[in-house]
């Protein structure tokens, strides 16, 4: 009969015409890569139209170390990054070049919502909206998609991931990324103070990309006709490696930093007593090694005091700076003085007391549940070299007397020298 439609040609018309039917998503997760920005991996969104073409993996990854102020900006807490939207292939393709593996979850979203997700990222991308401040743990590339697609499924992400903490924190999940890079665990370790040790749950786990790629993986949703469907439709591996996937687990280093800790004292006992001897090379150790730990301490801890004027919220109230304490320029002063003179002083002495006495309290505090910070591999690293510094000062190299009684070298002449 004329007029009339054929059934099947009339649902689908009445389909392509509801928003988003068109549209297909993609969670993409890229795996860890080598430069200490990438240790974290990274994600995008991608999004696709069938009826148009239209492609694009939008991403909150952009930052330029040669924009004006963006160093200063990164001292002072308040980077800034940038969200784009680039086409599929050469996002894909550049990590194919760095051999690294990337996943592809298409995601079982209604049209509504997949419309509402193209509409959020194509805001997030617009020259007024894309920058962006970033913050390591709580707004980075991972939780800035985090955030979208809980819009897009009307809070059910949060309110099935924010509850009871899953037994880890901040630091060890840093520490367990970070295993392959040594200076950049043990850098990040040390910049790190008691926030980064507070218990983290699933929702918040989600600032690492891979723990968000399992969290949606495994996550159920209802829909709007009532019933529950998993988020992800399908899952495949798009990009291949022969990377060695990331640890499951931080490495437990306490006994090697303590092992490096006391043979770094030991050296530095067998150096001052062959100083002390007048051999030439071990004056020259010893002096090279009080400056360069001296001035080490001086600068660390002195920016562990600096952050407190900043944002960076996670490195304030760091009891790391009771074991690199800018107590280290009288370190460098009492050893140097050491390898020149051959004597000690009574402010030498001093100081390196002072700092043993710093880095015993960082010990007695790690050893009180409620006031220990994750700084055990730092403590047992340091004590030992502190307790070495004092030995030699006090035990290996003789008092100075001329700076303990005036030249007439009576006590009634007493003055104390520096």
């Amino acid at each position: 009969m004329a007029g009339l439609q054929d059934p099947t040609e009339a649902d689908t018309a009445a389909a392509a015409a509801v928003p988003g039917s068109s549209l297909s998503v993609h969670l993409l997760t890229v795996e860890p890569g080598d430069a200490i920005w990438e240790l974290f991996g990274h994600n995008a969104l991608m999004v696709s139209d069938a009826a148009t073409g239209y492609a694009r993996a939008f991403h909150y990854g952009l930052f330029d170390v040669y924009s004006e102020g963006f160093y200063f900006e990164f001292l002072k807490g308040r980077m800034m990054y940038g969200t784009a939207a680039v086409p599929p292939d050469r996002l894909i393709a550049a990590y194919r070049a760095q051999n690294r593996r990337v996943w592809a979850q298409e995601l079982d979203l209604e049209p509504p919502q997949k419309a509402e997700m193209l509409r959020l990222l194509q805001t997030a991308v617009l020259p007024e909206n894309m920058r962006y401040r970033y913050e390591y743990y709580l707004n980075n590339c991972s939780t800035k998609l985090r955030d979208v697609l809980d819009t897009a499924l009307d809070g059910q992400l949060r309110q099935a991931t924010d509850g009871a903490p899953t037994g880890t924190n901040w630091r060890e999940q840093t520490r367990r990324l970070t295993a392959a890079d040594v200076l950049g665990y043990v850098g990040i370790d040390l910049l790190l103070g008691p926030k980064g040790d507070e218990p983290t749950n699933r929702w918040q786990e989600m600032w690492i990309p891979l723990k968000l790629r399992d969290t949606v993986g495994a996550l159920w949703v209802n829909r709007s006709d009532g019933s529950r469907v998993r988020l992800v439709g399908s899952e495949e591996l798009w990009v291949t490696s022969d990377r060695r996937h990331e640890a499951a687990a931080a490495p437990s280093v306490v006994l090697l930093f303590l092992l490096c800790g006391m043979l770094a004292g030991l050296l530095l006992l067998l150096v001052a007593r062959a100083a002390s001897r007048g051999v030439f090379l071990a004056r020259v150790g010893l002096g090279l090694f009080s400056g360069l730990w001296g001035i080490f301490c001086l600068v660390a801890g002195s920016v562990l005091i600096a952050v407190h004027w900043t944002d960076h919220e996670f490195m304030y109230w760091n009891q790391n700076v009771l074991l690199f304490s800018p107590l280290g320029a009288g370190v460098v002063y009492g050893l140097g003085r050491v390898s020149v003179r051959g004597r000690t002083s009574v402010w030498g002495r001093r100081f390196a007391l002072a700092a043993l006495g710093l880095a015993g309290i960082a010990l007695v505090l790690n050893l009180i549940p409620a006031l220990a910070s994750g700084n055990r591999e730092l403590i047992v690293l340091t004590v030992p070299i502190h307790l070495a510094v004092c030995w030699i000062m006090l035990r290996v190299y003789p008092m100075d007397r001329a700076l303990l009684y005036g030249h007439g070298g009576g006590p009634g002449n007493t003055r104390y020298g520096v």
